[in-house]
């Protein structure tokens, strides 16, 4: 019998999450988490599309997608500015799922108290962020669930027209200083998936300060603002000196939900649809 490639692949990069899973819990152990405090918007919609709202007993102001998310009881902001253990701790939880480098310094107190947690890596790339889906979906005993999650993934990233000319995009993450999306983010990856190429892309750093000049200077076709800044594409017109850029020139400035652009979890083909339908 022969199987496409693709399928060989996903079957083997399934394979390779399983054995993982089994390795980091222990082969004895079979814990599966029953009360599960969300400290990670992207963490708490995977929970959610691998239909496991149900375990959910708390979550952060920012786990807010999908709508029955708002619900459940908050614990604070995401930041950890506003988190305390106390208040995890009072949801009974046997498992915390957070994110890395915002929520590193509850892991060893809570694990120390026998409390399971997942710090997410899932911001590092769209491969990682499907091996977050298997890793989840093997832990909650829905591993059906999982490898159709990453299946409709791969169907969405996948529909994205090859043959469309590559059009430069200046991704603006603030402004005042200006941010964008350099090589190592997660969304320079989606806009390469999209179709697209980053103007500050040469730049290893995720989310570089870059200079107004610089961002005149690299002339993109296509300016994305996430629409949770505030930014209007009038506002970009308005901007002394980016009438010379051939974005502006053209009107073609876009919005795009901030929230489906910026969480890593199982919205990640849609976004990449998204973009793409900007230059089209």
């Amino acid at each position: 019998m022969n199987f496409p490639v693709k399928k060989l692949k996903f079957f083997a990069f399934y394979a390779v999450i399983s054995i993982c899973t089994l390795l980091s819990l222990g082969a004895e152990d079979k814990f599966s988490p029953q009360k599960i405090v969300c400290l990670s918007p992207s963490g708490a919609e995977i929970l959610c599309a691998l239909d496991s709202f149900d375990k959910i007993k708390a979550r952060t102001d920012y786990c807010d997608y999908p709508e029955k998310l708002k619900s459940l009881p908050s614990v604070g902001g995401f930041d950890g500015k506003t988190l305390s253990i106390e208040t995890i701790l009072s949801y009974s939880p046997d498992f915390v799922y957070g994110s890395q480098g915002m929520h590193d310094f509850f892991k060893k107190p809570l694990e120390n108290l026998g409390i399971k947690v997942f710090l997410s890596n899932a911001a590092n790339g769209i491969s990682q962020t499907k091996q977050e889906i298997l890793y989840i979906a093997n832990l909650l005993e829905k591993q059906n669930e999982g490898k159709k999650i990453i299946e409709h993934i791969e169907q969405q990233i996948n529909s994205v027209p090859k043959s469309a000319p590559i059009k430069t995009v200046y991704y603006e993450v603030w402004a005042e200083p200006f941010m964008t999306a350099g090589k190592s983010s997660f969304i320079n990856e989606l806009l390469k998936a999209a179709g697209y190429k980053n103007v500050f892309a040469s730049i290893k750093e995720s989310y570089p300060m870059v200079s107004e000049e610089s961002i005149i200077a690299s002339q993109p076709q296509i300016i994305i603002l996430p629409d949770a800044n505030g930014i209007k594409p009038q506002d970009i017109k308005m901007r002394r000196g980016w009438n010379k850029i051939p974005a502006v020139k053209n009107n073609s400035i876009f919005t795009i939900n901030a929230d489906l652009i910026s969480r890593p979890g199982p919205r990640i083909g849609e976004a990449v649809v998204e973009l793409s339908k900007l230059a089209n």
